[in-house]
């Protein structure tokens, strides 16, 4: 990950691009390469203290001066109300984003190098800066800016005693407000204590904008000389951290190692740098505390925990980097909670150990994540699991509005949006009314049905093995006929049990009646959606949500909040669904692998814009095609690294 002078001479370019560092305990820094925080998530050290629902951001910036022969050269870069000021990025000569991110400043003969890194396993941000040339002695002020506040929010009134600052010992200085405390920390240098407010900071990526900007604290200003070759230290940090120099050179060439040791575990030879950074951003979605369950984050900035996103994800983001250990934890963790709660799969996970039922389909995701692991393990828990949750569909759930309709379909009876995915309310009306016998929901259902009958083989269960063969045979025989769109050659999105009612439109949903490993269909129809799929659904970067020839499509997420929630279920194109379509490809045409190639390859080029690396949760359905969500999504993320492992890349 290189970008040049060219890449990032504008404010616009810069901030435009975002990095991601994180210490694989859910604690993470996220920025732009230029320094400019564009979104309210933005910080260097963001982290989610314990029983706390959100991350909090604890620092937000570090303002960089460089005071050279006489002069001062700002080199960071603030978005306020009325104008970018410094303009530090004009003197950034390069960023390279591997192992983490670097940026080389240039000033005249003087080449400063900034390295930003969370080392694996300590809450903390280091900042490393080396004086790579220096014609003579030079002075580097750092100023930390703090925030104390939760990453959603904004503090636009503030009071001058919100904060306390005080020394702790040698070159630590320890900040307090809003009931937070933080550290910073550096290896030479001196403290001036000297507080001061930035105000009217704006964040213009933020999907809510905000009339009035940010406000963040500065406790003083440390100053420090360097020669060529010299390198200092800058540790943010929620506790009180004393590293030494040696120390921190040690976190820096570990850090620098582990990008080679992260490449070498995958499960498949990644052929080009693209599919590096994916594994090494893959990383970031995973929080693997040794003393709990892994979890698995909907994205950056979203950090939400979800059960869909999770099993929709794992597959890629950690049987295809090599971490089936991840899958395992996380498999038993929710399949805990689904006892707990009836065997019926909760929507989340609260912190307090609360959980959220909506989605249908959240259980049936499960056995879809489920049948993967158990293909490389004997798992009896898991595979007991599987069993004990379709045998709770087959009972229908109350819960969740469903019913089992013809003795083997499975359907929702009501029209309430948070029982699948596309769950987006304005106004208080659905954004997509969906009802009855919900395509997806049935194909993950024969999904569900057939893996069941393996593990009760695999178990020596032959009376449930015959349960679930029979019902799955009844389905098979009557799947195709039932959903069947002759107007458009394709499946219907939702049909009534009856046949009373159908959808009229044509939706991506139907892909994954073609793509999971247990399909009803016949092979010509398999065709048939996937040409339906890709002349009307598909996009450079996914499929979209409706088929732009209906009246009520909306391709582009702009405009008011109202406006953008109708749009991302209207015809804007989400990854996670491209990804079910690449495989759904393959599957279909096996000896064609040169075009399935040609789906995912341009995700090469947008891994150099937005989130560095990082695939987002969905872009526009129409040109420019511009992302949108999260720069790092979970389900995107992880189902384009599956279909690299399963369907292209594989040993």
């Amino acid at each position: 990950m290189y970008l040049g002078k060219v890449d990032v001479n504008t404010y616009e370019k810069g901030a435009g691009r975002e990095f991601l560092v994180s210490n694989g305990l859910g604690s993470y820094g996220f920025s732009t390469v230029i320094g400019a925080n564009t979104r309210r998530e933005h910080g260097l050290l963001v982290v989610r203290p314990t029983g706390e629902v959100r991350h909090s951001v604890l620092v937000s910036k570090v303002e960089e001066t460089v005071l050279s022969n006489g002069k001062k050269y700002q080199l960071s870069t603030n978005r306020y109300k009325d104008l970018v000021y410094p303009d530090g990025f004009r003197y950034i000569q390069e960023y390279k984003g591997n192992p983490f991110p670097n940026m080389l400043f240039v000033i005249h003969g003087t080449f400063i190098k900034k390295s930003i890194f969370m080392p694996q396993g300590e809450t903390c941000t280091v900042i490393r800066y080396e004086a790579v040339s220096a014609p003579q002695k030079i002075q580097l002020e750092l100023r930390p800016l703090f925030a104390h506040r939760l990453n959603c929010e904004i503090r636009s009134e503030y009071k001058q005693n919100d904060f306390a600052v005080a020394t702790s010992g040698g070159q630590t200085i320890k900040a307090e407000g809003y009931g937070l405390s933080s550290f910073c920390t550096a290896t030479k240098g001196k403290w001036e204590i000297k507080p001061l407010w930035f105000e009217n900071v704006m964040y213009e990526q933020d999907d809510v904008q905000n009339v009035s900007g940010d406000s963040l604290w500065a406790p003083g200003v440390l100053t420090l000389e360097m020669n060529e070759g010299d390198v200092a230290f800058m540790v943010l940090s929620g506790e009180d951290r004393h590293y030494t120099p040696e120390q921190l050179e040690e976190f820096f060439r570990s850090e620098t190692e582990r990008y080679s040791e992260l490449l070498k575990k995958a499960s498949f030879e990644p052929s080009n740098t693209a599919a590096c950074d994916m594994i090494v951003a893959a990383y970031h979605l995973i929080d693997n505390k040794e003393d709990k369950p892994a979890k698995i984050y909907s994205g950056y900035p979203s950090t939400e925990r979800r059960s869909r996103d999770t099993f929709v994800a794992l597959p890629g983001l950690a049987l295809a980097t090599g971490r089936a250990d991840i899958v395992e934890s996380a498999l038993h963790n929710w399949l805990k909670k689904c006892r707990e709660n009836d065997t019926v799969m909760p929507e989340r996970i609260a912190e307090d150990g609360q959980l959220a039922t909506a989605g249908a389909d959240n259980g049936l995701w499960f056995v879809y994540a489920a049948e993967k692991y158990l293909k490389g393990t004997k798992d009896a828990e898991i595979a007991r699991g599987v069993m004990d949750i379709v045998d709770r569909y087959m009972q229908g759930i109350e819960l969740l509005d469903l019913t089992v309709e013809k003795g083997a379909f499975l359907s929702v009876n009501s029209e309430n949006p948070a029982r699948h995915w596309m769950n987006s309310v304005v106004s208080g009306k659905n954004v997509v009314t969906r009802k009855g016998c919900l395509v997806e929901l049935n194909a993950l259902w024969y999904n569900a049905l057939r893996t069941a009958e393996k593990c009760a083989a695999e178990l020596g269960d032959s009376a449930a093995e015959k349960k679930y063969a029979d019902t799955a045979d009844k389905f098979k025989a009557e799947f195709e006929k039932m959903f069947w769109d002759d107007a458009h050659g394709c499946l219907c999105d939702w049909i009534l049990a009856d046949g009373s009612e159908k959808s009229s439109s044509v939706r991506p949903n139907q892909i994954l009646a073609a793509s999971l490993p247990y399909a009803a269909l016949s092979e010509e129809a398999v065709k048939k959606i996937i040409r339906v799929c890709w002349d009307a659904l598909y996009t450079t970067y996914g499929l979209r949500t409706l088929d732009p020839k209906d009246d009520k499509f909306k391709g582009r997420a702009e405009g008011s909040e109202e406006t953008l929630n109708k749009a991302r279920y209207r015809g804007t194109a989400w990854t996670w669904l491209l990804g079910q379509f690449i495989t759904a490809y393959t599957k279909a045409y096996p000896e064609n692998k040169r075009v399935a190639w040609m789906f995912i390859r341009p995700f090469s080029s947008h891994l150099r814009h937005g989130g560095l690396g990082c695939v987002a949760e969905f872009f526009d359905g129409t040109m420019p095609y511009k992302p949108h969500g999260d720069v790092l999504n979970a389900m995107a993320h992880g189902e384009m690294l599956r279909v690299l492992y399963e369907n292209l890349e594989n040993k």
